[in-house]
């Protein structure tokens, strides 16, 4: 690649110039990291091969909102491209870095972080939860393993629909569509349970590109990361709506008809007619020669991810 040459005007410009003149903020990486397991306290046998949907949370070992549970993250090092550090930070917690990572958004809303500016990029993380050795930070005092539940409940909530008004300057604006999401976080080895409410508002009428989200409840959870976990879920369901091989990132190499229908039902939060399922999924999987081990009924098929369907 051809080098960037400057001319001497733009080096004099540059020798002069102040950087201190702006506030400068904090930049920060963090993950939603996202699995699909069982629930090993499970006691109905015939439930024993569902698997949920989850999300890797560490609980806070220090201030600010010590005790409280947030996504896997840090700020970024010196010199770090901004990815490598959402990358570095997945290896120290996962033991993986390798996994499928796609950008959420980027959250620097003043006031998020009681520290100060901070700017945080944060990604989601798709992987195998049996490859992972979970690791909590220097910052942390656990790292778990939490269903995800997200359910709309915008019919439990009155006035859903009407005309808002955001501020004085977006008066004339008329939100096309407001939804309200309780977002609920349980883990399977213990009583810990984090819920929020949000509000998601549709501001397309007043010309953004975005929706608005509003947390109206949180319990449990750190910083604004009950928005940022709700945005993650939506925004896998529609990627995987859009390219359905994304969630063969969430099995092992090798897999059964009925796991792979059971990602894709966690994902979307349905019940799948089996029928249409395997007709659609068909040009994606090839058997293999293997059976399901270690089970209390008959072996199934294992299948595999074909490499050559893009």
């Amino acid at each position: 690649m051809k080098t960037y040459e400057m001319r001497d005007e733009e080096k004099e410009f540059l020798a002069g110039y102040d950087l201190t003149k702006y506030d400068r903020p904090s930049v920060a990486a963090d993950v939603v990291v996202f699995s699909v397991m069982k629930d090993d306290e499970c006691e109905d046998v015939r439930r024993l091969q569902e698997k949920k949907l989850k999300i890797l949370l560490i609980r806070r070992g220090g201030f600010p909102y010590k005790g409280s549970w947030a996504m896997p993250g840090g700020f970024c090092r010196k010199g770090e491209d901004v990815i490598d550090s959402a990358r570095r930070e997945l290896g120290e917690e996962t033991g993986i870095d390798d996994a499928y990572v796609k950008l959420v958004g980027v959250y620097g809303e003043p006031g998020r972080d009681p520290r100060g500016w901070v700017i945080s990029s944060t990604y989601m993380a798709l992987m195998n939860a049996r490859a992972c050795h979970l690791k909590a930070g220097d910052d942390a005092q656990d790292a778990r393993w939490f269903t995800v539940e997200l359910t709309d409940v915008s019919t439990e909530v009155s006035g859903i629909g009407e005309e808002i008004v955001k501020n004085e300057v977006e008066a004339s604006c008329k939100v096309q569509n407001e939804k309200r999401y309780r977002l609920v976080l349980k883990n399977a080895d213990s009583d810990i349970k984090l819920t929020a409410v949000l509000r998601r508002t549709d501001m397309s009428s007043c010309g953004r590109s975005s929706d608005s989200y509003d947390i109206e409840e949180c319990e449990g959870l750190a910083f604004d990361h009950a928005r940022i976990i709700t945005e993650a879920v939506l925004g896998l369901r529609e990627d995987v709506r859009r390219d359905m091989k994304l969630a063969f990132d969430l099995l092992p190499e090798r897999f059964t008809l009925t796991e792979l229908q059971n990602v894709y039902e966690q994902i979307w939060d349905m019940e799948l007619t089996t029928p249409n399922f395997r007709r659609k999924i068909a040009e994606y999987v090839e058997e293999t020669d293997a059976y399901q081990a270690g089970e209390r009924y008959r072996p199934a098929k294992l299948f595999r991810r074909r490499t050559d369907v893009r």
